[in-house]
Order: structure tokens, then C-alpha cells, then sequence
């Protein structure tokens, strides 16, 4: 198993890299490209995929990423371009955040992720995964989790909010603009 590469990223694409080590290239999917830079040396850790009519390598701009992606694709049901495709649309610290608060919402919102995927998820990692870095202070969380926490706190129950929210675009621009379209519908539900 290759645990990183390190050499020279020659290209960067769309949804991977190349990276040149002594006169090899190696082609590495990767969730955030922009994490890259071009001509400078970098270590990218990497997982290995084996499949029987594929093989490719994953690449990670830290351990953390990594580590976050293997608990994922740990999950039935969850392979590498899932846990890949979670890992470009949240940061690994949200999706910890998120794991452990329970927020199936936030997850469903995710590519290649349902009800049933969210759920799963949720039952097997929540509490599980910990930010590795030990930032002992808060992260700033999406506004979307931050709007239901914040309901929360107003009393609603967890069925009333995930009812507003689900219809809503995860990616609204602020936790205010949420509360507030929220509160709206509450308040015709009541």
C-alpha cells in the first residue's frame, strides 16, 4: 500500500492531480485540487483503490482528510468516489462536526448521499471521529447547522425543524437568512 508521494505537481485538474517523482508521474484523484500548488514539491498521503476493473489512487493534502475518508468509505455502502465526493462539497472538521451533532440534513445534502446513506453514516461514526489537529476551540460551522441549533435552542422540536429545513437549499447564505425563513414557516405550521 502507498501511504504518500512526494514529489513535483505538475498539472492541476479538475478532479486530480499529477504529481512527477523521479520519472514516474502518478495521476491522484483528489477532493479539493485547489489545496495543490503547481511546480512545487509537496507530500500528497494516498489511498490505494483496488477493484476489479479499476484501480486508481486517492490523494489527501493531510492526515486528517485521510483519516476522515477511510472511516468513511468504512461505512456499508460508502466507496472511495462517494467519501471523495463528501470530502470536495464539506472540510473534514465539518464533517466531523456534523457526524457527531447527528445533522442528516447537512449530510443528505452532500453528492451521492440519502436518507438512508446519512443515516448509516450517523450509526457508525458519530463520536467515533475526533479533529486530530486538538483545536480546542469551536469551528465555525456551516450556517445550516447553525440555524437548526439555533431553533433548537428556540424550543422547536428536532421533527418540526428538519420538516422547514429539508426543503430549503443548504447552501442559503447565512445562518440569519435561515432562522428567519424557518421562523416563518413555524409560525404558519403552528
Amino acid at each position: 500500500m502507498i501511504f504518500s508521494i512526494q514529489g513535483t505537481i505538475t498539472h492541476i485538474r479538475t478532479h486530480d492531480i499529477i504529481v512527477f517523482v523521479q520519472g514516474i508521474s502518478y495521476q491522484i484523484l483528489v477532493a479539493r485540487p485547489s489545496w495543490f500548488k503547481v511546480n512545487q514539491e509537496q507530500v500528497v498521503f494516498t489511498y490505494q483503490v483496488f477493484r476489479e476493473d479499476d484501480q486508481f489512487l486517492v490523494g489527501f493534502s493531510t492526515l486528517e482528510e485521510k483519516d476522515v475518508f477511510l472511516q468513511l468509505i468504512s461505512v456499508k455502502g460508502i466507496g472511495p468516489k462517494t467519501a471523495l465526493g463528501m470530502l470536495t462539497k464539506a472540510e473534514p472538521k465539518t464533517l466531523i462536526e456534523a457526524i457527531n451533532k447527528g445533522e442528516v440534513l447537512f449530510l443528505k445534502s452532500l453528492p451521492g448521499i440519502g436518507p438512508k446513506a446519512a443515516s448509516q453514516i450517523i450509526l457508525d461514526l458519530k463520536g467515533k471521529l475526533i479533529d486530530q489537529k486538538g483545536d480546542s476551540k469551536p469551528m465555525k460551522l456551516p450556517p445550516f447547522i447553525e440555524a437548526k441549533d439555533a431553533l433548537r435552542q428556540l424550543g422547536f422540536k428536532a421533527s418540526e425543524i428538519d420538516a422547514v429545513l429539508s426543503p430549503m437549499s443548504i447552501e442559503e447564505t447565512s445562518t440569519e437568512v435561515i432562522v428567519k425563513k424557518a421562523l416563518k414557516l413555524l409560525g404558519k405550521a403552528s
